[in-house]
């Protein structure tokens, strides 16, 4: 899309429209937010985000989608580069590059609630004993990863088995992946996050248009106050 294409595209979006940004650091770690287009001289603009949700260490290497409605409802996306973070709140950001739905997609992760269970089957059919499992729901999700909440610590990391009950429509997701990270929290509880290693396009696609309906759906959400 050419420069002039992406000021038009800019200034399609009315000040004050709700919007999500995701960020990705140097470690290609994924960080998505629901916040506030506002002007500035396009293809930059603002994005206002809630109290506490940017990251303090956002930098000007850090890449980002952006994703929102132009004045007559229509989906606006673009990927855009950080030019400077201006507040705890506010960051400048620039247009730069529409992208394919296929691009967009590494983007996407959305808060989403949803079943999950994770499963460990030992190599041995004789250690049977081995083998476990652990119910418990997602906080966010994307094509590539979970984070969820579990009832106990994973005993194992690697050679994983994760079923996921997607809605809307009704449909399980399966997978293998590995443990990326886990913190104990109160109540004992475990924020646990996964990445997948192996997925059906079929499931991948599922996925993408879940985290999509999702996304737009949050975006339809008015009466938040930043």
């Amino acid at each position: 899309m050419s420069q002039p294409d992406l000021v038009k595209l800019v200034k399609s979006i009315a000040d004050g429209e709700t919007a999500t940004l995701t960020l990705a650091d140097s470690d290609d770690r994924h960080f998505s937010i629901n916040g506030v287009f506002k002007e500035s001289e396009p293809p930059c603009f603002f994005f206002l985000a809630p109290p506490g949700t940017l990251p303090e260490n956002l930098a000007k290497s850090w890449r980002g989608f952006f994703f929102s409605n132009d004045a007559d409802g229509q989906e606006v996306s673009f990927l855009v580069d950080v030019v400077t973070k201006t507040s705890s709140r506010t960051v400048e950001l620039i247009a730069r590059q529409t992208m394919r739905f296929e691009e967009m997609r590494r983007y996407f992760r959305v808060t989403l609630r949803t079943p999950v269970i994770i499963h460990h089957f030992a190599d041995d059919p004789d250690h049977a004993a081995n083998d476990w499992h652990l119910e418990g729901e997602t906080v966010d999700i994307s094509q590539s990863g979970i984070l969820t909440l579990l009832p106990a610590e994973c005993r194992s990391a690697e050679n994983l088995d994760i079923e996921l009950l997607l809605d809307q429509p009704s449909k399980k997701v399966f997978c293998s992946g590995h443990l990326v990270r886990a913190k104990r929290l109160k109540k004992d509880r475990w924020l646990t996050s996964f990445h997948f290693d192996e997925i059906s396009s079929a499931d991948r696609e599922a996925l993408a248009k879940r985290c999509f309906a999702e996304q737009r759906r949050q975006l339809r959400e008015k009466g938040q106050t930043y």
